[in-house]
């Protein structure tokens, strides 16, 4: 298997939530450290985008800004892509902490079947899911033609690129995909994800 690199996505303004979900208490530390850790020990390198002012108290990540600022999270992929030096990357964003190394696993196998599609990307209630996906970073050039031209959609470059769309029955097989896929858009979802944290503790106690 090639080294895989991970790839955070730290910016947004969390409009939603009505402030930076990131940095939330979760599990002890901030949700964006919680994530960082998990990719931490599932990827050769984890870059976080997102301020450096901001995200300091991530000791030892690389943490890049955005080279195109304003423009959304698909100038996050597009700088994440930018610096890493790995042809295959993860990308998520910091409000999916149930993303696991079950998962990642699966991921990395998809790559090994299908090594030359430039993006493999799960998909959940008939939506796909491109903030926790694999990219090549060759689609650089690809994604910085849209940027350029202000066509900001997050999938904006998916029509012009090769990918495996994995489904969802695949997907039910092997993981519970609400809590997989779950994500922290509003203050309430708050409570469901930490019930869905006690549930990982269990389960990593149990298998000590």
């Amino acid at each position: 298997m090639p080294n895989i690199n991970a790839i955070l996505l730290a910016g947004g303004q969390s409009r939603r939530f009505g402030s930076d979900k990131a940095l939330i208490s979760f599990a002890g530390m901030k949700l964006i450290e919680y994530i960082y850790r998990n990719l931490d020990q599932n990827f050769k390198k984890v870059i976080v985008v997102g301020s450096k002012a901001e995200y300091s108290f991530l000791k030892d990540a690389e943490i890049r800004e955005d080279i195109f600022q304003n423009k959304g999270p698909l100038a996050g992929i597009y700088t994440g892509l930018y610096f890493s030096k790995s042809r295959y990357n993860f990308i998520c964003g910091c409000d999916m902490p149930f993303l696991n190394n079950q998962y990642f696993s699966f991921l990395k196998e998809e790559i090994r079947i299908h090594p030359k599609k430039e993006i493999i990307v799960p998909r959940y209630n008939n939506y796909l899911e491109p903030l926790a996906a694999i990219y090549q970073r060759s689609l650089i050039t690809k994604i910085k033609d849209e940027i350029l031209t202000d066509n900001l959609k997050i999938k904006s470059f998916y029509n012009n690129s090769s990918k495996k769309v994995i489904s969802e029955e695949l997907l039910k097989r092997n993981f519970d995909l609400e809590k997989l896929f779950f994500n922290l858009n509003y203050p309430k979802d708050l409570a469901r994800a930490l019930r869905y944290l006690k549930e990982v503790d269990k389960i990593e106690k149990e298998s000590k």
